[in-house]
């Protein structure tokens, strides 16, 4: 029978757990609902040491209903995901409160069955994958714990066991068994966020530096033979209010001009974005099913990407470098009376030249004589002729800054031009040679349009910072103190340290295999493994393999379970069996007592060792106190003496 003091301290464990995974959530549950949660850890933790008494059953009901108003108010049903899940864990955390008796706590921990691994909806690497088996090996020890009264230690041995013996089974059976398509996709997954997004105010990208979220990784054939700059073209901004560059409304329109190929094709990896965007170099098409290629180039999708997902990405060159009149109306619109200084000083470099190449080795020339400068913590600037004061004042600036001047100067002088969002460079692997671009490698750039020819790219932020070009910019030595303050508390921070930085590329590896081998295992993956194992009946043998080693798993246990229980008989119940064996085959099956009145009548002679060999029996098995050695001595050399003798 479970005390209620080790079923207190086992609800406990729970609710601390609890609290664990929300404080690890609060990005997705907010901040009220995490301090809610951990209130709740603080009043059981108080009942625990009986410091208040447990709540009545009208306190309880008064927690559920604040419970169920935090998380509306904090988390709304705008995020019905994080809305279902908060209410899920904060149902249970009141539960543990409330739990009381043995049955109510297993209630509690087969919940968690399905509360712990919802963790895997809101993040999917592999330490998400280490932390949610953790929680699982520690819940089913609990489950031992209270359903046999067994030590933890023991129980997280035996929980630990049975969980890697189920481990490869599951991937057996994930390897093998056919993949269907998903019936829903996840309403919350929308909701994930990247850095990017379709309106941009250029001045505000250098936010986007205080952010080591991985955004995505490719990987280049070897005979590919691409070098950096690799300038991974995401979103096309053609419209300009003054303040934000905007998206137009052929961001989403399928690519109708003709093209070819140009290039060996490669492999990206993203991560979940909740958005539809993908990530190309140059001008990209792509075989992968539901990957579009969109009127400027860039890869989308139909559906947001609400999981990680890779793609197959083939460089192409659009055919036609014609502009029709609102196209050219389109990318040389400039809101009126803002910025006077630069667009005088673009008419100005207009009047001076003959060709847009003049014009841009004249801007240029402006940059590099006047001393600007590549900072990831400019001046902040806010007032309405934002151009003209970084200009003209602060000189000092992120990507975007110099982005978004470059273009509102060549609109101004009536070259068409937009802004480019995406990323530039990434952290080369030479090991598993694969880049992994973050976010803080987010960038802006420039593309602008000369008659018959078509689009180029101009990237001013090259002629301040040219090292910003090669690499990824947490390899920029020149910004490498002010980088790692953007950062904070990061692996990447402290990559100085050389078990720091190995640390994290070990973990980089790892998730770098978790995701191409375990999360992106789609039903083509599968299909192209399954024929080369199975070559012709690769539909038919797949599942028949699994339903024959689920048989012999089976027969397998039962089997062991038969033999670990004759080989560990204990040591006296085997003598016991062998004395009542020599006066009768169901001997053995009467009580200790019944079985030694038989015997006596039996063999006369060996009642004084009948009598003694019996005693130390009980001891052994009915009595709380052990055996010592020289008794287990003992009742050995009885229990061979009282056989010889009764043989005789």
């Amino acid at each position: 029978m479970i005390s209620d003091k080790l079923l207190g301290s086992q609800t406990l464990l729970t609710t601390l757990l609890y609290g664990l995974v929300s404080i690890l959530l609060v990005d997705s549950f907010g901040l009220v609902f995490t301090c809610a949660m951990l209130l709740i850890v603080l009043f059981k933790l108080s009942i625990h040491k009986q410091l208040v008494k447990g709540p009545s059953e009208k306190l309880i009901n008064l927690l559920a209903f604040t419970i169920i108003l935090v998380v509306f108010v904090a988390i709304g049903f705008s995020n019905l995901v994080e809305m279902f899940v908060s209410l899920l864990l904060g149902a249970c955390a009141l539960k543990t409160i409330q739990a009381k008796t043995k049955k109510q706590a297993m209630s509690v921990q087969l919940l968690n069955f399905f509360v712990y691994p919802c963790f895997f909806i809101f993040s999917q690497n592999v330490l998400s994958l280490l932390f949610v088996l953790a929680l699982l090996v520690i819940n089913l020890a609990q489950m031992l714990w209270i359903e046999h009264d067994i030590e933890l230690r023991s129980a997280m041995k035996q929980a630990t066991k049975h969980l890697l013996l189920a481990l490869p089974l599951a991937a057996i059976m994930v390897v093998l068994l056919p993949k269907v398509s998903p019936f829903w996709q996840l309403p919350g997954a929308k909701k994930t966020q990247t850095g990017l997004s379709e309106d941009i105010d250029p001045f505000e990208i250098s936010e986007l530096s205080r952010s080591d979220e991985l955004v995505f990784r490719a990987i280049f054939p070897e005979n590919a033979q691409m070098k950096p700059p690799f300038y991974w073209r995401t979103l096309i901004h053609d419209k300009f209010d003054g303040k934000r560059w905007r998206v137009s409304a052929h961001h989403d329109v399928p690519l109708q001009a003709p093209y070819r190929a140009v290039g060996a094709s490669y492999t990206v990896i993203a991560r979940p974005s909740g958005k539809t965007w993908l990530y190309n170099l140059g001008q990209a098409k792509s075989a992968t099913r539901g990957v579009n290629t969109n009127h400027f180039g860039t890869l989308f999708m139909q559906n947001h990407l609400s999981s990680s997902m890779e793609y197959q990405v083939t460089p192409i060159h659009v055919s036609g470098a014609g502009m029709v009149n609102w196209q050219y109306r389109l990318n040389t619109a400039l809101p009126e009376e803002i910025n006077p200084l630069a667009t005088a000083m673009a008419m100005r470099w207009d009047n001076a030249t003959d060709n847009t190449a003049d014009f841009i080795e004249l801007m240029k020339q402006y940059f590099i004589e006047h001393r600007f400068s590549y900072s990831l913590k400019p001046a902040t600037i806010s007032d309405r002729d934002s151009i003209d004061t970084f200009l003209t004042e602060t000189r000092e600036g992120f990507c975007g800054h110099y982005a978004a001047s470059a273009a509102f100067m060549l609109r101004a002088a009536g070259i068409p031009a937009r802004l480019v969002s995406g990323y530039l460079g990434g952290e080369y692997n030479e090991e598993r040679e694969y880049y992994s671009v973050y976010q803080y490698d987010a960038h802006a750039w420039v593309e602008y349009y000369v008659p018959q020819q078509g689009w180029y790219r101009l990237d001013p932020t090259a002629w301040v910072a040219p090292d910003r070009l090669i690499g990824s910019l947490s390899e920029l030595t020149q910004l490498e103190e002010e980088f790692k303050d953007n950062l904070g508390l990061s692996l990447m921070t402290y990559s100085n340290l050389a078990l720091v930085n190995w640390i994290r590329l070990q973990i980089e590896q790892l998730d770098y295999q978790w995701t191409r081998w375990v999360l992106n295992f789609d039903h083509q993956k599968q299909s192209r493994l399954l024929r080369d194992l199975f070559g012709q009946y690769h539909r038919l043998l797949p599942a028949l393999s699994v339903f024959l080693l689920l048989i012999a798993i089976f027969i397998a246990r039962f089997w062991y379970l038969q033999r670990k229980q004759l080989v560990k008989l204990p040591e006296a119940v085997k003598l016991h069996h062998a004395i009542c064996k020599i006066a009768g085959d169901e001997l053995h099956k009467l009580t200790p007592s019944q079985a030694l009145l038989s015997l006596k009548s039996q063999y006369p002679g060996l009642s004084q060792e009948l009598e003694e060999f019996n005693q130390y029996f009980v001891k052994s098995r009915f009595s709380r106190a052990q055996l010592t050695k020289a008794e287990a001595t003992r009742m050995k050399a009885l229990g061979r003496l009282i056989i010889k003798k009764a043989k005789k």
